[in-house]
Parts: structure tokens; C-alpha cells; sequence
């Protein structure tokens, strides 16, 4: 089957303010299908290929950008780092935006290869770390005209609330903060466009 990328303008998160990142608590009473996309420990891009017959990354872009303010908390008070952006596509179906941001000196890391990564996906090269530490999940809703909200309607689908998950990872002495929001075909997104959650 022949497929070709949407063209997508990067980078898609230009600001912060979008994003209400927060522990998961008790109080929040999660379905089963969100927590089991939320909160899963493991890795995501292997849980993807489980899902489907044709996993692809479309790597939107990859350069030197400023960090967010929420961003900053997890990778320290530096000006700047390396932004990559892309969209993880099951069976030529868009389900996942993930943003990553590490530091210039994660990129030097020679243990890492970050450099060699292409279109490769970073989850998956990153479980594949033998001192792999990863901390817990933050989660925040993104509203349907957020920057991701209006992604997942350029890419078709109609408007509505979407969910996403991020965590800082660990590995090489070196530190990545990886957010990865379920959009389209995604079974978090189809729950809560079944449940006018918009």
C-alpha cells in the first residue's frame, strides 16, 4: 500500500499554557481504557506495534528550540535544547503526537546515538537503555482548540477533548522528557469522542 504523510507545519506546541500537567490521583476516577493507555508503565511504541500490522513515525521536525516554562521543571533551568515532534501512525491511521526535549549535551551523549535516530522511534530506542530510569506519569486534557486539538482535526477527525501522558527518562547520565498525546484512530481518543467528552 502506497502512503504519503500529511504535510504538518512544525513545530506543532509553540507555547506553554495548553497543558495542565499533573499526577494521576485518587480522586480521579479513570475508565479502564484510559488508564490502560495513561498509566502504562511500559513502553509505548511496543504496545503500538501490538495493536497494529503497520507501525510508521513521521518525524514532523527535530531542531534547537527554547524550552517551555513546564518543561524547564523536570530538565533544569537551561535556555535551550534539541525539540522533536512527531506522529506514531498504526495501520496508516494517526494515534499518537509526541513532543521530546533533551538537553544539546543528550544529544552528544555517545551511549545514546540520539543523533542516528532518523525515523526511528525514540521510545523504543530509549527501553532498549540497559540503566533506563523513568519517572512517574504525569497526565494532562487538552482542550479541542489547543494546538494538539487542532492537529488531530487537521488530520481529520472532529473536535473534542484529547488525553496525553509524559515522563522524564533517564539514561547515559542524561536526562529526555518525552509527552506523547493520544490523538485520531487512538482508542483513548475514540473513547472520548464516543462520550462527547469535547
Amino acid at each position: 500500500m502506497s502512503f504519503v504523510f500529511p504535510a504538518i507545519d512544525y513545530p506543532v506546541v509553540t507555547h506553554a499554557g495548553e497543558a495542565d500537567w499533573h499526577f494521576p490521583t485518587t480522586a480521579e476516577q479513570w475508565p479502564a481504557v484510559v488508564g490502560d493507555w495513561l498509566l502504562d508503565p511500559h513502553s509505548l511504541t511496543a504496545k503500538l506495534k501490538q495493536h497494529s500490522q503497520h507501525f510508521t513515525v513521521q518525524v514532523l521536525g527535530q531542531r534547537e528550540a527554547p524550552l517551555l516554562g513546564n518543561e524547564t521543571r523536570w530538565l533544569g533551568e537551561i535556555a535551550g535544547g534539541v525539540v522533536r515532534e512527531v506522529i506514531l501512525w498504526c495501520d496508516y491511521e494517526p494515534w499518537v503526537f509526541a513532543r521530546s526535549v533533551f538537553p544539546f549535551q543528550a544529544l552528544a551523549a555517545a551511549k545514546l546515538k540520539l543523533e542516528e535516530l532518523g525515523d526511528q522511534p525514540l521510545g523504543e530506542h530509549l527501553f532498549n537503555q540497559p540503566d533506563l530510569r523513568r519517572s512517574a506519569v504525569e497526565v494532562s486534557r487538552f482542550a479541542a482548540d489547543s494546538k494538539v486539538g487542532r492537529l488531530h482535526q487537521q488530520l481529520g477527525y472532529s473536535a473534542q477533548a484529547l488525553w496525553g501522558r509524559r515522563s522524564c527518562f533517564h539514561a547515559a547520565e542524561q536526562q529526555l522528557l518525552v509527552a506523547e498525546v493520544f490523538i485520531g484512530a487512538s482508542p483513548l481518543a475514540k473513547h472520548y469522542r464516543e462520550t462527547l467528552d469535547v
